[in-house]
């Protein structure tokens, strides 16, 4: 017994030892391959929120970093997303303030409502509010998600089949204004906007660029079907999740290359105007501790953010909001993977919120927590948050400016292409949606209604609310211990025998006789 308690003793210790090593050679090769995988991803979602490709590379070390410090998980990823992009996007109306105030006075908004994010995140881990991620109605989650799924198609398909991405179907596409009986008329929302465009651009094929759409079918495919094939060539020797995205983005560039593609392409980045003389050598470890800050907090467009969100009580409940939705992805990554390490919900929520933070002074969006990237880590052998350090450090490397120029001749449609190539299929066969019946199916089409015709958070605050008022209903029915009425109801019925008693003149009354009330004590009656 002694030797069976000393030998899992040092069992344990061996494992905690593991799990808490300073370095790992396997999470330093996983770090390095999560980061080469996810540049393409860096790059697709940024443009999804707005800014320029080589910010969204740019501004993706840093959360990392810091996230891989808090985290308790080895394999979870955070950065910036579909669902953060898009999401963020719809509550600050990115798409006409952008066009309204240009691409620097959209990030400065943007980074703020990340901060704000952040702090939002971390008050409800201080209260314990992650846990009521699990209560969180199932019909709910679904129709949030393939709302959210036909948002993201109808934002990348335009770049995916125009040269000219989304400018070209302004252009060609007029959208009619909603008129109302008394009210007169008023602009579509956002998301009804998108959705009609969407509508526009399928009915009218003809306009299509040509070889845009060919580049954007072609990394389609590669990008749903190349893990099979290099699985099959490779004979299985060859599994690593990403490589496929990575490989078409790589085809694409040489293609564009060697053929003068003329649409949209990520470009390069700007040239940096830093003094890198003598004089300021010796600031070089400021730079490298502090370089990648694009503003303090206390800088920001506050100001301009709340109006954008409608004042200081809707930008709080955006806010929360956003932070509960974003941290439904982290549950969902930890459903698909078993949980390991020193996993808890309310350290990954406060991940969560440091992250956002470090992610708007940095200049980006709100992150959250990515699938894809965390399979990545899985599948590569990650078995500590060091792999997440290791991620960050090696895409910061990736933003030197020789890196942005080999980065720069990427196509616009391929990278919507591998965006689509992630959502498109639950929108062709919704099959969680398809299978619900009844009030959750009500509840779930209305959420997806909300969330494409609106924006991805009313949609699910819609559903919330449609969920409650479909299935919550006052319940009458009081426990039979702590029923007032029990005595009364027990004499009833002793009644209602004496009642049949006296009008069953011909029955037999030794079949049906009086009893007194105690007789009913364990009676259990429903009507």
């Amino acid at each position: 017994r002694s030797s069976s308690s000393s030998s899992s003793t040092i069992s344990a210790r061996a494992e905690v030892a593991r799990l808490s090593s300073p370095m790992s050679a396997g999470d330093i090769v996983a770090g390095v391959i999560v980061a080469g995988t996810s540049l393409p991803q860096y790059i697709a979602y940024a443009t999804l929120s707005g800014v320029a490709g080589h910010t969204g590379v740019k501004v993706a070390g840093p959360p990392l970093l810091i996230f891989a410090l808090v985290t308790g998980s080895p394999t979870l990823c955070i950065g910036v997303t579909s669902i953060t992009a898009l999401m963020a996007s719809g509550n600050l109306r990115g798409p006409e303030y952008k066009e309204a105030f240009g691409e620097e006075a959209w990030v400065d908004i943007l980074s703020t409502y990340a901060v704000m994010v952040g702090v939002a995140s971390l008050l409800l881990a201080v209260v314990g509010a992650g846990k009521l991620a699990a209560y969180i109605p199932s019909p709910v989650k679904i129709g949030w998600k393939m709302g959210l799924a036909m948002t993201t198609t109808a934002s990348q398909f335009s770049c995916a089949v125009y040269g000219a991405g989304s400018a070209e179907v302004k252009r060609l596409c007029h959208v009619p204004r909603l008129y109302l009986p008394g009210f007169g008329a008023h602009n579509l929302p956002g998301g009804a906007v998108s959705m009609y465009r969407l509508g526009w651009v399928l009915l009218h094929p003809w306009t299509w660029t040509l070889v845009t759409a060919i580049f954007a079918v072609a990394t389609y495919w590669q990008v749903r079907h190349g893990n099979k094939i290099l699985t099959n060539v490779s004979r299985g020797r060859v599994r690593v999740p990403g490589l496929e995205v990575v490989i078409a983005t790589l085809l694409g560039t040489l293609l564009t290359l060697s053929l003068g593609y003329a649409g949209d392409i990520v470009g390069k980045p700007p040239q940096s105007t830093e003094d890198l003389s003598e004089d300021t050598a010796h600031w070089s470890l400021q730079a490298l501790m502090f370089g990648w800050v694009r503003s303090w907090p206390w800088t920001m467009a506050w100001a301009r953010t709340v109006e954008q969100l409608g004042g200081w009580m809707s930008a709080c409940v955006s806010a929360i909001g956003f932070a509960a939705v974003d941290f439904l992805a982290i549950i969902s990554i930890q459903a698909e993977m078993v949980p390991s390490g020193d996993w808890g919900v309310s350290r990954e929520l406060a991940g969560q919120g440091i992250a956002c933070i470090v992610s708007g002074i940095a200049g980006g969006g709100p992150v959250g927590g990515s699938l894809s990237r965390s399979m990545v880590a899985k599948m590569t052998g990650a078995a500590s948050p060091l792999m997440g350090f290791v991620c960050g450090l090696t895409t910061i490397a990736l933003t030197a400016h020789t890196a942005g120029v080999l980065l720069a001749p990427i196509p616009q449609a391929v990278l919507a292409a591998i965006v689509l190539a992630a959502v498109l299929p639950s929108v062709l066969h919704p099959k969680d949606l398809i299978k619900l019946g009844g009030r959750d199916a009500a509840v779930a089409w209305l959420t997806v209604a909300a969330s494409v015709l609106v924006d991805p958070m009313t949609g699910f605050m819609f559903g919330i609310a449609v969920y409650v008022l479909l299935n919550v209903r006052p319940n009458n029915k009081v426990k039979e211990e702590d029923q007032p009425g029990r005595k009364r109801s027990f004499r009833q019925a002793a009644n209602t025998v004496v009642i049949a008693n006296r009008l069953g003149g011909t029955v037999n009354r030794s079949r049906i006789a009086p009893l007194p009330a105690h007789h009913f004590e364990h009676v259990k009656i429903e009507c």
